[in-house]
């Protein structure tokens, strides 16, 4: 049994790097970040032509930077090294990220695992060298400060989340609804000093910078292929107004879940509503899904809806997402059970089933 599972593992492991590597975005990300951080403290972070110029260097898709300045200033370490190593720092870096949300996300360890081997987000993810998997891990980290009842330092890690702020949204309603008064002060403590660590490395202003390049086509180019409520809503008339009211949906059904269900449970539903609701996602983000794929397979569901999680554990939902012609049976696939998974964990109905599936609320 455990022989057969390592094989399936590397077996995954090598088809999924073998897809990632094989995207023609590879490297783009990470070339991002090691321009900004050369540009970091030098009032033109967010000068689209100078970061172009550079990333160009490499030979690689050119992407505007949009994270706040205090990120570009904690990867200058990368400016000081040449780019093939920097790349493989990088790379590790993510990686380890990975494999520390596998071996400590509460839930059984080996299905955490073979589902990172079978995840083509997390192989997409490191191949572009996108950083989602330091957000995975920085969830993981603060839930489990969280369940140890150090509040603060939960809230402290729960605001380096402000990477990715898009993908954030669900943490503090999870914290509001929970009522942990603590990490929430952890969280705008955190988040203060990043905002005055940025202005300090970036002059007063960048927020203004930011925005304008925040403007820009190249910013949120292909709103099909994103894996969330935009990617699902852009192509109707009143798109943005569905994709608002889904949203609404989706952080009242998070709501419920945290005060209701288990702290784990709480997380993952965040986690979910944070990525549907993110306006500027792609496929690499999809390994966010992961937590709630976990939970779903230890609740008592439907064979049909076994066989719809299992699909989202393959790379074949993924491949149609970057697809053309496939996109949107992509999107109902992964929106449809994103929705239908948080309105399931929602409804009072189903308490009963949960709470013999997830440990008791902390």
């Amino acid at each position: 049994m455990i022989t057969a599972l390592r094989m399936a593992c590397l077996m995954g492991a090598g088809v999924c790097l073998w897809i990632g590597f094989s995207v023609p975005e590879r490297g783009g990300d990470f070339d991002e970040f090691y321009s900004a951080s050369k540009l970091a403290g030098s009032g033109h972070l967010y000068d689209w032509d100078r970061l172009q110029r550079l990333e160009r260097e490499n030979e690689t898709i050119v992407i505007p930077f949009g994270r706040l300045p205090v990120y570009a200033g904690l990867m200058k370490p990368l400016a000081g090294m040449r780019y093939p190593y920097a790349r493989g720092a990088w790379l590790a870096v993510n990686l380890a990220a990975l494999i520390l949300f596998a071996l400590l996300w509460p839930g059984r360890r080996h299905a955490a695992v073979a589902m990172l081997c079978w995840s083509c987000p997390a192989a997409i993810l490191l191949s572009t060298g996108q950083d989602t998997g330091l957000f995975l891990l920085f969830v993981t980290l603060g839930l489990r400060l969280l369940q140890s009842r150090q509040d603060f330092a939960a809230g402290l890690v729960f605001s380096l989340c402000a990477a990715k702020p898009h993908l954030a949204l669900g943490i503090p309603v999870f914290l509001l609804a929970r009522r942990r008064w603590g990490a929430m002060a952890g969280g705008l403590a955190g988040g203060a000093v990043q905002v005055a660590a940025s202005f300090a490395i970036e002059g007063r202003d960048w927020l203004a910078q930011l925005a304008r390049l925040a403007s820009i086509s190249e910013f949120s180019p292909a709103p099909a292929k994103m894996p969330n409520l935009l990617g699902l809503t852009h192509w109707l008339p009143s798109g943005m107004i569905v994709e608002a009211l889904l949203g609404i949906v989706v952080f009242a059904a998070a709501w419920r879940i945290a005060r209701r269900r288990a702290l784990a449970t709480g997380a993952t539903a965040a986690v979910l509503a944070g990525l549907l609701a993110s306006h500027h996602a792609y496929v690499y983000d999809a390994v966010l899904l992961l937590p709630a794929l976990l939970l779903a397979l230890r609740l008592r569901l439907k064979p049909v809806e076994k066989y719809w999680v299992l699909l989202l554990c393959v790379p074949i939902p993924y491949l149609f997402l970057m697809k053309d012609y496939f996109t949107l049976v992509a999107q109902i696939a992964i929106n449809g059970f994103c929705l239908s998974f948080l309105a399931w964990l929602a409804m009072d109905g189903m308490r009963q089933g949960v709470r013999k599936a997830a440990p008791a609320p902390v």
